[in-house]
This record gives C-alpha cells, structure tokens and sequence, in this order.
C-alpha cells in the first residue's frame, strides 16, 4: 500500500482522492512533479507486443517497461489506451511520435493501486506500481513506442 500513499501525494487534496478510490476505485492526480504519464494507443502497444488484449500484454509489459502501466478502454477514440508513469523529468524531453505526453499539472484519472483487473469500461493497472517512485524506464517505453509504430506504418509510409 505504501505505493497507494506515494500516488496520493500527487493529489490536490489527499483525503478527497483517498476517498474517491475508495468509492469510485479512481481518483484524478495531478502529473508533472512525481511522475509523468504517457499514453500510447492499444493498436500501437498491441503491435509491439504481439498480443491483442491488456490481460495478454501484461506480463509482456511488465517485463519490457519494469514500471507501471494502466490501461483505459474508453480512451484513443473508445479503442483503449495504455498509460505508463514515468518519472517527472521525462516530461522535459519527451516527443516520441505515436504517443501523447500528460502535460505537467495535467488531471490523470488513476485507479485505485487494488483495481488490477477490468472493471466495466473504466481504467485498470495492467502492471500494478510495485512500489514507490518505481517508475517506467523512459527509454524502454520509446523502444517500445517506435516498434509498434514501425509494425503498423511499413517504410512505405502506409498505415496498415
């Protein structure tokens, strides 16, 4: 729980977030000074990957980006995004083509650090955070990002 406390500190207001995870299962956090977030489209993350659901990308994920990632089936157009959380200073540096950085003070719907599975069409931790500031490596998530852009649009420059 003690990453669910890290997270909070992300609040605007601590008690309100804590209860809106507890009656909601997601609370709005503010990016930009403990983490960033960057979101990459499931057809982006689903070619990189090789799978076609979150549940079959997990462990796949969790072992290419060592940090935690949501997914959101309601974003990307109603076609499911993935979210990582990268530290802060990446958001400095970040312009990865087939993503979307978080801009710093930007509101991220979170769900609670229990809600690991899917929950409706409301966002989930596919890769639960394991601990505090255990954050995606930024590099690891730029590969990631270029491989499954390079799968879905061939040197031809055609989309596929």
């Amino acid at each position: 729980m003690a990453s669910g406390h890290w997270l909070l500190a992300a609040a605007d207001s601590i008690p309100d977030a804590n209860a809106r995870w507890k009656y909601d299962g997601e609370a709005c956090l503010r990016t930009g000074a403990l983490f960033t977030a960057v979101m990459i489209s499931a057809a982006v993350v689903h070619s990189a990957i090789g799978e076609t659901t979150p549940q079959r990308c997990a462990p796949r994920l969790r072992d290419a980006l060592e940090g935690p990632v949501i997914f959101d089936p309601a974003a990307c157009r109603q076609e499911g995004g993935y979210t990582a959380l990268l530290p802060a200073s990446a958001g400095r540096f970040w312009n990865v083509p087939s993503t979307t950085l978080y801009p710093a003070r930007a509101l991220l719907l979170v769900p609670a650090p229990e809600r690991c599975a899917p929950v409706e069409d409301r966002p989930w931790w596919v890769v639960p955070l394991d601990g505090p500031a255990q954050l995606c490596s930024t590099a690891l998530l730029a590969s990631l990002a270029s491989l499954g852009r390079r799968r879905l649009i061939p040197s031809d420059g055609e989309l596929r």
